[in-house]
């Protein structure tokens, strides 16, 4: 077997590199060479020529020459995998030929006529050819000097005259070749290798390479897989607790190419933090998860890694070997001899979200898994979670014939969803579960009569609104422990009948220890209970205890009465750390449904896949979508899927239009209405009079190139004036039913899917214009992305001008901030609102969370105010401010957001919120208002993005 050596000498468990792919040998054609420029223990240059399916491979310490006078060394190594050649990457630490790797130079050669087979001349131990490559181009020879075959007599072969850099590579067995440029017509006296270090594939240095550390080899996959491709990946600081991203539930099983299956394991989500050589642990709403496993992971000798973020899930196997969640009830908190946790747990790890100064959640599953499974190594207290990939039926199948709890299904290219439930991951179940809150408990006969069932509910939420002009509300849920409110956006909890089955004696004694802390004198339910209900499990509420509806359990159930009721309710566990804001009624979703709008959200999920790299088979059906969220990279305007700019074509048609009608704008139908309708007063001596819902929707159209990236990747919360500018607008954050279903739609994380709460997120131009015929032109979009919906990317610089501030005021403070954030060395994009203020965006890189960019922000504030004192007041309402102006920190928040770059506002003229230079804050023209919808497309065409920079050029933020 010509890969027998490469393969021998790997543990392919452990090593980055391919195993080699028979199906890819087979397929490759004789002819093409490679030059890998190498840093491992020691540099050196991996020369490769293809035959016979493999790459003939020699280390090369001081690289190849196109000087005849000078022989370069070179140490035949084993065969390696085609899929090497155009390799260009890291191998990890511990690994076998550890280091950074680049492309040095590649291209074609051809045997001379001398040595016409190759592979017969390198068995006989001497090759000529030509090489045409992008560096190296001529004639050379490739001789070997000593070693098997022979030719050890040479004096170059004896050990003492070898060269030293040269002795790394040498083994009892090793051949010493010599490869050597013949004189011709490239010959270059004094030519040297490493006057020539770039890279021919990517033009980067092995330097480069390892900072960006963009690609690795993984082996136990098939080689024409082995490639992780981790150009996703960002440099970052390790963060602190990731929300773990949730599975929604589906109905069915399903078989799909696309998507992978692991087992659902019957345990408690873990987050193991790893940082030198020790490790944390945090329970999926982030609490300390040594309270409960103490010790589980320590010492990180099972992860060959400085600092990792590892995703799992503990699970107890009892003596068949299978997961046993009523023995980890049980033993959680005990520890063993050793201090530990109970010797019964295992930690399943299935996914990798952090390595050694790189965030993974964009990477893709499949290259995560990989990862995983590459630097983790295994023992008794910890398992990799492996899949199957396509069979899902065959696997649930499995799964209930081994008595296991479901499946859980992937596909193969979703991104890390922070806090999210995502489509992209989909729960199998074998038996219904729910999870419930207790808001009260009864005696029940017998030995039940302590404690004979527990009143349950689930939390929902009713519609939100509001908002105030510069800020709009997220809506976010109070504590639980609070009475039910009457407000709108509240949760409220909903009672869902009784849980009495399945308790035994022991966990009925844990429960009441537990529940006896709790008592109150009302139901927490909103509506209460029906007075004259009975449970159908025996009993009434008639010696009810109530409780503050803290305890969450998960029970088994047979279903849901049509009045909300559980049926057939059987009690399973305590959930242990579970907020019971976020136990809402889980609904299978329809799993076609599912996966169709799964794979319309990730990049090549449905249609034709993107262009595979060459050499590498795409997987699947694969499908361009939705672009996926970045964490510090801004969407690119030039690999989005849908279009951001509509055609002169189209924006002509639109100009045809008459009052109403169906207009064609980036690939979608939009229903336009009321086209003529007045919806901004005009401005005081301006001739060109009210502006229409034309020029609005003919606005976002030709800003979107310039708006979009500020929306993408994010949610919006809509400020909407049907009835024109001049009236009353309201807010909107979810979407509607009947709105069209091309939208891109997210849901907020801890809110039930059959509750409204449907965000839309523009990633098209049709997106803008549809907003435009909706009249909700005031555009908020939240200062956080998909991925990360808790870590900001941006802190916000409101400047709030009093009753009394003038707009030279305004400039005065916002050039202090100006000279305030160049000491600091921190770069702002700075904005007029369209109103009276400014603002100035601060980007920052995703490891803060609001809290932490509202102090910041504070800080900053406070210390501009003392410069001018007269100028500024800390008073929240503005009644009390003296009519001074408020640098207003509170507007970084997780439930405020600040109008988006290039978004209308409701005053005459339709000014818009427009990004500015910090030059333009000394122009005597610049006014807060300025531009507007007739005005500023001419003006970005001019000038372009202002605002472009703030989507990448994150930042740390430096102490105040």
């Amino acid at each position: 077997m010509p890969l027998e050596e490469y393969r021998r000498k790997r543990d392919f468990k452990r090593t980055p590199e391919p195993a080699g792919d028979p199906a890819v040998a087979a397929a490759a054609s004789s002819g093409r060479f490679v030059v890998q420029r190498h840093r491992a223990t020691r540099l050196h240059y991996d020369f490769r020529l293809e035959m016979g399916g493999v790459l003939v491979s020699w280390a090369v310490p001081k690289g190849p020459t196109l000087d005849p006078a000078a022989r370069r060394m070179a140490v035949h190594v084993e065969d390696h995998p085609i899929e090497y050649l155009d390799f260009e990457g890291v191998i990890p630490k511990a690994q076998y030929g550890a280091g950074d790797v680049i492309v040095w130079d590649w291209g074609t050669w051809e045997a001379e006529s001398e040595t016409p087979d190759g592979e017969r001349g390198v068995a006989d131990g001497e090759v000529k050819f030509r090489l045409d490559g992008q560096k190296l181009q001529g004639r050379f020879t490739i001789v070997r000097t000593s070693g098997r075959g022979g030719r050890g007599g040479s004096a170059r072969g004896r050990r003492g005259d070898v060269d030293p850099a040269a002795r790394a590579f040498e083994d009892d067995e090793a051949e010493q070749w010599l490869l050597i440029h013949k004189k011709d017509e490239h010959a270059v006296a004094g030519w040297d290798a490493e006057d020539h270090p770039q890279s021919v594939k990517t033009g980067r240095t092995n330097d480069e390479v390892k900072a960006e550390r963009d690609a690795l080899w993984i082996s136990e996959a098939p080689a024409a897989a082995a490639q992780i491709d981790l150009s996703s990946a960002i440099e970052a600081p390790m963060p602190g607790f990731i929300e773990p991203m949730a599975a929604t539930l589906a109905d069915r099983p399903f078989r799909d190419e696309d998507w992978l299956f692991e087992v659902k394991w019957d345990g408690y989500r873990l987050q193991a933090h790893v940082r030198d050589g020790k490790v944390r642990t945090f329970t999926r709403n982030g609490k300390d998860g040594a309270t409960y496993f103490p010790r589980l992971l320590d010492p990180a000798t099972w992860l060959a890694a400085g600092e990792a973020i590892v995703d799992g899930e503990v699970v107890a196997l009892g003596k068949d070997g299978l997961p046993d969640f009523s023995l980890l009830q049980e033993r959680i908190g005990v520890k063993g001899t050793d201090g530990r946790a109970a010797p019964e747990f295992v930690f399943q790890a299935f996914d990798l979200l952090y390595l050694d100064g790189r965030s993974l959640v964009q990477v893709p599953l499949e290259d995560r898994k990989r990862l995983l499974r590459s630097v983790i190594r295994e023992n008794a207290r910890v398992r990799y979670a492996s899949h199957v990939e396509t069979e899902g039926v065959a696997f649930l199948e499995a799964c209930a014939a081994q008595g296991l709890e479901g499946a859980i299904a992937k596909h193969r290219r979703s991104r890390y969803e922070s806090g999210q439930r995502s489509r992209a991951w989909l729960k199998l179940k074998i038996r219904p579960e729910q999870e419930l809150v207790v808001g009260g408990w009864t005696p029940g006969e017998g030995s039940a009569r302590d404690l004979g069932a527990l009143v349950v509910g689930t939390y929902e939420r009713e519609e939100a609104g509001g908002g105030a002009d510069g800020g709009a509300s997220k809506g976010r849920a109070k504590s639980p422990g609070k009475s039910p409110g009457k407000s709108p956006g509240d949760p409220r909890l909903h009672f869902a009948g009784k849980i009495g089955s399945g308790i035994s004696a022991k966990t009925r004694k844990d429960l009441l220890a537990r529940l006896s802390d709790l008592e109150v004198d009302a139901p927490p339910f909103d509506p209460p209970p029906p007075k004259d209900y009975k449970g159908r499990w025996g009993g009434d509420l008639a010696r009810v205890h109530w409780v503050r509806p803290e305890l969450v359990i998960r029970a088994e159930l047979g279903g849901w009465s049509r009045d909300g009721i559980v049926r057939q309710g059987s009690y399973k566990a305590i959930e242990m750390g579970r907020d019971p804001l976020e136990v809402t009624r889980e609904s299978a979703m329809e799993t076609k449904a599912a996966v169709k709008a799964a794979e319309a959200e990730i990049p090549g999920g449905a249609g034709p896949a993107a262009a595979a790299p060459e050499g590498r088979g795409k997987r699947g059906k694969g499908a361009v979508a939705s672009p996926a969220a970045g964490t510090s990279a801004a969407p690119d305007p030039s690999s989005h899927i849908h279009p951001w700019e509509a055609t002169p074509e189209e924006l002509s048609a639109l100009d045809a239009l008459g009052k109403e009608g169906v207009w064609s704008v980036g690939g979608v139908d939009l229903k336009l209405t009321n086209l003529d309708k007045p919806i901004f007063p005009a401005r005081d001596g301006d001739p060109d009079g009210p502006i229409t819902k034309r020029e609005l929707v003919r606005y976002f159209a030709l800003i979107a190139p310039a708006m979009l990236p500020h929306l993408a990747e994010r949610p919006l919360n809509l400020h909407r004036f049907p009835d024109g500018a001049d009236k009353p607008g309201f807010w909107q954050k979810d979407l509607r039913p009947t709105d069209p279903k091309w939208l891109r739609r997210w849901r907020e994380v801890g809110v039930e899917a059959r509750q409204a709460n449907e965000h839309v997120v523009a990633d098209r131009v049709g997106t803008l214009c549809w907003l435009g015929n909706q009249a909700a032109f005031e555009v908020h979009a939240w200062t956080s992305r998909l991925d990360a919906p808790f870590r900001p990317t941006f802190a916000l610089i409101d400047i709030d001008p009093g009753t009394n501030t003038t707009w030279e005021e305004t400039l005065v403070l916002t050039r202090l901030f100006r000279t305030a954030l160049g000491h600091l060395g921190v770069r702002g994009y700075p904005k007029v609102t369209g109103q009276r203020g400014t603002q100035i965006w601060v980007p920052v890189l995703p490891r803060y969370d609001h809290g932490q960019t509202s102090d910041w922000v504070e800080k900053l504030s406070r210390a501009v105010g003392t410069v001018v004192p007269d100028l500024v007041s800390w008073e929240w309402a503005k009644g009390n401010r003296g009519g001074k102006a408020r640098l207003d920190y509170t507007q970084n928040a997780s439930i405020k957001t600040l109008v988006a770059p290039y978004a209308v506002r409701p005053a005459p003229g339709a000014p818009v919120s427009a990004p500015i230079t910090w030059d333009e804050l000394d122009d005597p023209d610049l006014r807060p208002d300025r531009w507007t919808i007739r005005t500023l497309p001419d003006r970005v065409a001019v000038v372009g993005d202002l605002f472009a920079g703030a989507q990448t050029d994150l930042q740390e933020l430096p102490p105040v």
